[in-house]
């Protein structure tokens, strides 16, 4: 058979080509007729490519039959779907179809639920599209929910100074979660806020923390002293009913709760050892924080 310089059907090159599909007309003695040939329909260059390009053709008009039985008679367990297409998937066709509605991820996980229990295949799920594959006369079908993409609007100067938010060296940051519109400030301006809200909603405490300093700096001699648990009374060492700061005096062995000449004051009465451990922990903890201020 004479070979001709086009273009493969099947990988688009041009070189020699002069294998034809199955379906062409051949003579009696089997070769390809000849005035089929003269016609110039599609050769390939091999006769690989020429099978792989009937099979395609074979799927396309399978997966066409498969797509009209799923819009004629879906079966019971489909859910109802917004509308289906059919795309090449690699050396076939598959038919696809949107899930109706605009659903939620529970939702979706919910109506596609049927089909895996039909078909026995996974789930897939790549953060992008849920899709929940069956077949329809040995042609791959699936059902899709697509998750929305939420494009956020950021505006081109801060919302409090005139900072323009698309410099590749500015950062900045969202006042609400959720709301699109919300407003967009720099850094900076998020740091400056904070700085004025924790003076604003931590005044009273800062004010408490440095009278309680001065006392004890007047008292204990120390206006940061580490508290302990100890016994004001004649009790049993295990009952301890107060709490104080810690004595630094180097004949008071640490572990001694009781109270002596040499223990700084203020010494404070607490009924439950729980809640002078209470106490203990949180005085402490305040010491290792520093000024809020």
């Amino acid at each position: 058979m004479t070979a001709y310089i086009s273009d493969c059907g099947h990988c688009h090159e041009t070189q020699f080509t002069q294998w034809y599909s199955k379906s062409a007309p051949h003579d009696m003695f089997g070769r390809v007729d000849r005035d089929y040939c003269d016609g110039g329909p599609v050769a390939y260059c091999s006769e690989e490519h020429r099978d792989a390009a009937d099979a395609l053709r074979e799927s396309s008009v399978a997966a066409a039959g498969a797509l009209a039985t799923l819009l004629a008679a879906p079966p019971a367990w489909l859910p109802v779907v917004d509308h289906w297409e059919i795309a090449r998937d690699g050396a076939g066709w598959t038919v696809s179809g949107q899930l109706a509605g605009d659903r939620g991820e529970a939702a979706a996980y919910k109506a596609l639920q049927p089909i895996v229990e039909q078909s026995g295949q996974e789930l897939a799920d790549d953060g992008r599209l849920i899709k929940a594959g069956f077949e329809v006369d040995d042609v791959p079908c699936m059902v899709w929910s697509l998750r929305p993409v939420l494009r956020w609007v950021v505006p081109e100067h801060c919302a409090t100074c005139p900072t323009k938010l698309g410099a590749p060296d500015v950062t900045f940051v969202r006042l609400g979660s959720g709301d699109r519109e919300a407003p967009v400030i720099c850094v900076p301006c998020r740091d400056r806020m904070q700085a004025e809200w924790v003076v604003a909603q931590r005044a009273p405490l800062v004010a408490a923390r440095g009278a309680a300093r001065e006392f004890l700096a007047s008292e204990a001699g120390d206006e940061r002293p580490n508290w302990r648990q100890l016994i004001t009374n004649e009790k049993r060492v295990d009952d301890v009913d107060g709490i104080g700061p810690v004595c630094t005096d180097d004949d008071h062995e640490p572990l001694d709760g009781n109270v002596y000449g040499c223990c700084p004051e203020p010494i404070i009465e607490v009924d439950s050892p729980a809640f002078g451990a209470y106490l203990i922990e949180l005085l402490n903890t305040d010491n290792e924080v520093g000024e809020l201020a």
